[in-house]
Order: C-alpha cells, then structure tokens, then sequence
C-alpha cells in the first residue's frame, strides 16, 4: 500500500503533462494509423479518376455518408442523416459493445451511394473537397477540444497542489473516531430504510417488483440493482446486526440466487458476440467484470458475515441460459475469472462492455479479491496490486490527479463518464486508504463551501440518477453522504443528509421509506445511512469480530413482523438483540441458535429477567411483546 504523500511535487500523478499512458498513446496511434489508410484508400479512386461508383464509395470511407456527396444536390441533405445515425451508434457501442452498429452505417454510408451513382452519373466536382473539409473540422475541433480539457486540468491540477497536504491533514482532524464493535444499533430512521431492501430482496426467485426495469446493459441494469441490496445488507449485518441469520440471510441468499437467472446476465451472450465476436455464453470467462467483480464482492461479503460457504462448493452458483445450457461455477472460480482477465489484459484493467474498460467496475474486482484472499488464504490482491496500480497511475489518471473512468480498450480514447472524486473516495477506501483519503480531500475543498459560517454543498448542473437515467441530484448527494461518513466527517455528513431530506424529502408506505429516484439510489441511501467512519474499509479487510462469528445467533423470526436493529454477541456466549415490531404490536416467538448444548442461559427481555435452558441442539425458543424498541439480553447463567 502506498504511504501518505510526502512530497506532492514529486508524485507522478500530480506533475503529468497529458491524459494517456504509454499504451494509451500506442493505441491512439494504431487508430489514427488505422483510419489514415482508411482515408487514403478511400481518396485512390477519386485521385485516380476511377467510375462514379468507386469514387463515391471511396469518399464515404473518409466520413459517414461521404459518398453521397459525389452525387450532389438533394444527396447533400443526407450527410447530417448518416452523420447523426453514425453518432447513434457509437452510443449503442458505447451502451452494449455492439461494434457492429458504427461500422454498419459507416460501411453502408459508402455502399449505398456508391450503386445510387452507376457508372453514368458524373461526380460532383467539389465532393472531394467538401468531404476532405469536413475531416479536417472534425480533427481540428477535437484537437482544440483536448487541448482545452488538458489545460483546464493542468490549471486545476496547479490549484490542487497547493491546497492538497492541508486539505488532507484536514481530512485527519476531522475525522471522527471509528465505532468500538458492537456499539451501535439501527435507529428508526435507518429501520425505514432497510425494510426498502429486504421488501425486494425476500421476494420469489424471478420476480423483480419494486426494480427499475429500463435495460440490462447500462447503469440501471437489474444486476447492479441487486448488488446494491445486497451491499447495503451485507454493511448491515457487519457493523449491527452479524449474530442475525434468519430472513437477513435469507434476503442475501435469494439476491445470489436471482444473479443466476437468464433476465439477469443474459445480456452477456449478445455482447460478447456483437463485441467480441466470440460465441462461448459463459458470463465468467472473457471480460464482463461488471458482473464477475460486482457479483464477487456481493458473494464475499455475504461469507465474510456469516461463516457461510455454501458458495465455495462446487456449482453452487449455476448460471442458467436455458435447460439444456447452464455455466457451473462456484466463488472461486468467479474470482479465477478476474484474476485470468487481471493477468491476460495489457491495461491490466480489463472491461466490462467488450472493449470498454471502467475504472469503478475494477474497483469493485480489487475489493473481490481483498475479501477473498482474506477468506481463503490466497495472494491475488497482493501479487496483482503493484501492476494495477501502475496502469491506473499510467492510463487512467488525468493531469489534475483525478481518475479517467472510462478508456476504449480497443481504440484507446477516454470517453467522458461520470465519476467524482467523491465517489473514488468510497470505492477506492479498503484497496488503498491513503489514496481514497486523499479523493475524499480532493472532493470535501471542491464541493463544499462556508457560507455565513454555515458548510453548504456546490451541486453543479442538472444532476442525473444513473439508475434510471431521470434527472436530479440525490445521487449525488448520496455519493458526497456515504464518503462523508465513511471517513468519519460529520459535518459533511450531516450537511448532506440535511440537503437530502430539503430537497427530496422520502415518502412512506407502511413503515418503508422511499426517497424520490431510482432502486440503486435509494439502496445507496439505506447504506450511506448505515456507514460510520472506515466502515466499508473494514468490511472488506476484516469483517465481524471473531465473537460475532462464533457466538450464538438470532433465527424463527419473519419480515415484517419483527425488525433487528441490533444482534451482536460480546465475548462468543452473550447475545444482545434490539427489537422493534414492523407489522403492528403483537407478541413475537424467536429462536436463538449456536448456544452450549443443554446449559441454562440468563436471559432478559424488556427488562424482565427469566432463566432458560437450550437443547440438546444448542437451541431456545424465547417470546417478547414487541409495542416499541425492545432489549433481549442473554449470557450463560452463573454457576
């Protein structure tokens, strides 16, 4: 792991004098090399004074719909038609890695003219012109466009340098220390929230109520969804409820279980063909870490908590296509995917869409790996760290220091992506604190601003919710909430909430707070609720405490009628439960688990204290009259 910068005007990342690595460069290179032939191929016959047909193709090699400008006249209005389906397609490529789609128009822009023209029809005698002015446009508006971005940043990376030790020796004074394990426990407010996730979570294998539903390639895909539910679930069960089973693992368990089915990773068979050309549906074999690295973490974190390892048997997570198509896979062969893909990519950085690498879909690989090393003795995080992080340094690190989230793997172009340094700051936290603390001191001296004496946040544009593509800012603001609290910085914090709770105040329905936006939003909100300083750090690199994991635990209960707001034993033979009724005042019957066979245990519920002895299981049925927050104590009795 990196140390604390020592010297900022000697870190590499701060003194770069462009946006592209080595391999990056190579890359451009090999494009621009690519489209010159292409471009000279196409000027031949025009230079040669070759048919009609030929020239006309020939110019449409140089620019989408270029042939049609060998026809003259009304064929002019085509230009802007082809030129604006050739753009929509580099969205669909962008979007779904159909390669295919640019390349269609492109080529028919040339073909369709080319027959249009005949051999009888005499060429436009400025088309070659016309089409060779509009390439030079094109390259010199983007030449002046990078040009522009990488002054801006440079300047922007000048002022960082000057603030940035400060802004980071302020990220340390702030910071509030971490909670003592088993200290805390949900509130209502936060209760509100959960119920938001176990009321998608804990329904039937194939149904998805309550998800957005809009496409399965982008951000609002169901898979990442149901990655959130299960995150925010998974931070739950660490830090307040890890001596809680029953339907919270349940809840994870049917989330694993729905990743599995066709509606949820078949959108993988058409990329990889429409990408990659490549017919083989395994979603674990070539690229694809948007599933491999977010479903990884989501798997980890659900053993890390509860000791459960089910998913390390083998086929215990069966993808299935059809019937008589399936893809047996367990956790280690999921992680095997991200490490053989880690290994095979010259980025190291590998992609999601074919030929589309994000920096945040890596992230959430790295963090995979973290936990399953730690679960499982292996080394992988360790031995692949020194090269991925020097490619993200290299090739995915703009001049001011910041992350470039999205570079073609196949072209070399960054495209521009949404990914504040608020956001790196929370998704980079259990790979390299420093480095996370330092996005965090990046987006707190940015973002926020003292007004009156009173810390306000800046909230630029429009804002848009990437889990259904609306317009809005809680995104944002949550993303600004869960790194404010993960780095224990109060005030932040609460100005976020604060800011929340103003401008998109939740609604109720029966107890479940529903804040105005997407499925993902809201998931990241009931998490960011949650956080507490470095808890996301350490439910990666450590998980519960040993007592947590050993002692006994709460199960027999149902959604909704009784909500857990805290299960966490103590020293390995305690158990300490908060209660609170979900469904109305009613008498409840529960079950603890994992106790000393046949030993009598001290037990007492809302302050009335009885003796109860466990079976030969380790087991006892207890009763609570749940009207309101309710205390349930148990320790062995004294001899």
């Amino acid at each position: 792991m990196d140390q604390a910068l020592s010297n900022i005007e000697q870190d590499p990342r701060f003194n770069r004098e462009v946006s592209a690595g080595p391999l990056s460069k190579a890359r451009l290179k090999r494009t621009k090399l690519f489209f010159l032939t292409i471009a000279i191929i196409g000027l031949l016959p025009s230079i040669l004074g070759l048919s009609p047909a030929l020239q006309s193709a020939g110019l449409g090699l140089l620019w989408p719909g270029g042939g049609f400008v060998a026809m003259g006249g009304w064929s002019l209005l085509m230009i802007p038609v082809f030129y604006g389906l050739y753009w929509l397609t580099l969205v669909v490529w962008f979007g779904t890695g159909n390669i295919l789609a640019p390349i269609s128009v492109w080529v028919l822009g040339a073909i369709i003219p080319g027959f249009m023209m005949g051999d009888t029809t005499v060429v436009w005698p400025y088309a070659p012109h016309l089409v060779l002015a509009l390439v030079a446009l094109r390259e010199g508006r983007d030449i002046y466009k990078n040009r522009k971005q990488l002054s801006e940043a440079i300047a922007r990376r000048e002022k960082r340098k000057a603030y940035l030790a400060k802004a980071l020796s302020n990220v340390d004074a702030r910071a509030i220390p971490e909670a003592a394990a088993g200290s805390r426990e949900l509130d209502e407010k936060q209760l509100a929230s959960v119920r938001y996730l176990y009321e998608r979570a804990l329904q039937p294998i194939g149904q998805f109520q309550g998800y957005n539903k809009i496409d399965q390639f982008q951000t609002s895909a169901l898979r990442y969804q149901i990655n959130t539910v299960g995150y925010a679930l998974a931070e739950m069960q660490c830090h307040y409820t890890p001596n809680f089973h029953g339907y919270l693992n349940d809840a994870q368990q049917r989330l694993i279980e729905q990743m599995l089915q066709k509606p949820i990773w078949g959108y993988w068979p058409l990329e990889n063909m429409w990408g990659n050309f490549n017919f083989n549906f395994d979603p674990c074999a070539k690229d694809n870490i948007m599933l491999t690295g977010f479903f990884g973490l989501q798997i980890c974190q659900y053993m890390s908590n509860t000791g459960d390892m089910r998913y390390a048997e083998p086929g215990s997570l069966t993808f299935i296509y059809s019937d008589n198509k399936q893809y047996k896979h367990d956790i280690h062969s999921v992680i095997g995917s991200i490490v053989n893909n880690q290994n095979e990519q010259a980025f190291c950085l590998y992609p999601c869409e074919p030929n589309w690498v994000y920096t945040p879909c890596n992230f959430m690989g790295m963090k995979a790996l973290v936990l399953y090393d730690r679960l499982f003795g292996t080394t992988h995080f360790k031995d692949v760290y020194p090269q991925f992080i020097k490619q993200l340094d290299a090739e995915f690190t703009q001049a001011d220091g910041s992350v470039i989230a999205l570079r073609s793997n196949l072209t070399g172009f960054a495209v521009p992506f949404p990914f504040a340094d608020d956001g790196r700051a929370l998704y980079f936290n259990p790979i390299n604190h420093q480095r996370a603390k330092e996005a965090w001191a990046l987006a707190r001296a940015e973002m926020f601003y003292r007004e009156d004496g009173v810390l306000k946040i800046k909230l630029e544009g429009k804002g848009v919710d990437m889990g259904n593509y609306s317009q809005g800012q809680q995104a944002n603001i949550q993303n600004l909430l869960s790194a404010a609290k993960e780095f224990g910085d109060a005030e932040a914090a609460n100005t976020a909430e604060q800011l929340l709770e103003e401008m998109y105040p939740p609604k109720f329905e029966n107890g479940t707070a529903i804040y105005p936006g997407s499925c993902s939003t809201n998931t990241t909100l009931a998490r960011a609720f949650m956080f507490g300083a470095n808890d996301y750090l350490n439910s990666v690199l450590k998980g519960p405490s040993e007592s947590a994991l050993n002692g006994p635990i709460l199960t027999g209960i149902k959604y909704p009628e009784v909500l857990v707001a805290k299960a966490f034993s103590h020293s390995g033979a305690d158990l300490e439960l908060v209660l609170y009724p979900g469904d109305g005042n009613r008498e409840v019957n529960f079950v603890i688990e994992r106790l000393q066979a046949n030993t009598s245990y001290d037990c007492v519920i809302a302050g009335q204290s009885a003796q109860h002895q466990a079976d030969a299981d380790g087991r006892l049925q207890l009763s609570a009259s749940l009207d309101g927050r309710c205390v349930v104590t148990l320790t062995p009795a004294s001899a």
